[in-house]
């Protein structure tokens, strides 16, 4: 769909030429009309209308990270890198579908999906005061059907008692002494095992 968007004299054709403008592209003549309606009523820049993903969060970012901390720019930055699918999609023509779409398969944890979300808050921002787009999508994009989900968790199976009590039968081998300071005292192995020995007043051994 194109617009007039002046006039100018062609020396060749010896007239007035029209000059136009490349609104956007529609699949049919009633969807086309509809577009010039929308254009009339509400102009925008014909280049910033085909800014993709890509595009806004160059463009967000240039003025965003200088104004916040290394580690929300890695944040964000990490956010980022989870919406490759839609790097290259016009930022105007996205949908809700586009986003959550993200958000459904990425895999991620809570906390990363509410910084995604933060995210394309923050480009929806940008992109409707720099009239790339009128809309907001991202205000209905749904992070917290997940958020009991950490797909980095370990689960764990407690000693029962009876085990336990297993053990101190053989507190006297050194290596299940080992399992009880574990059992007890609340440490990491890989802290247990960078323990330095060293000697007390007394002269007693003692990590």
């Amino acid at each position: 769909m194109r617009k007039t968007n002046g006039w100018h004299f062609d020396k060749e054709k010896d007239k007035q030429v029209q000059d136009f403008i490349i609104i956007g592209y529609a699949p049919t003549r009633a969807d086309g009309l509809q577009m010039l309606a929308d254009y009339n009523k509400n102009p925008f820049d014909t280049k910033a209308a085909k800014m993709t993903f890509d595009d806004v969060y160059e463009e967000w970012s240039k003025r965003k990270y200088p104004t916040v901390s290394e580690s929300n720019v890695k944040g964000y930055t990490a956010a980022y890198k989870t919406c490759s699918s839609l790097y290259h999609k016009v930022f105007k023509d996205l949908k809700l579908v586009d986003l959550q779409t993200v958000i459904d398969t990425c895999g991620k944890n809570y906390p990363t999906l509410r910084k995604i979300k933060v995210l394309f808050n923050q480009l929806y921002d940008f992109a409707i005061k720099n009239d790339i787009c009128n809309k907001d999508y991202s205000t209905f994009v749904d992070v917290v059907q997940y958020k009991d989900r950490n797909p980095n968790k370990y689960d764990r199976n407690k000693f029962e008692k009876e085990e336990i009590e297993r053990i101190w039968e053989q507190k006297d081998d050194k290596y299940y002494q080992i399992i009880l300071m574990l059992l007890y005292n609340g440490v990491r192995i890989s802290e247990f095992l960078d323990l330095k020995k060293r000697k007390c007043s007394s002269g007693r051994a003692i990590l």
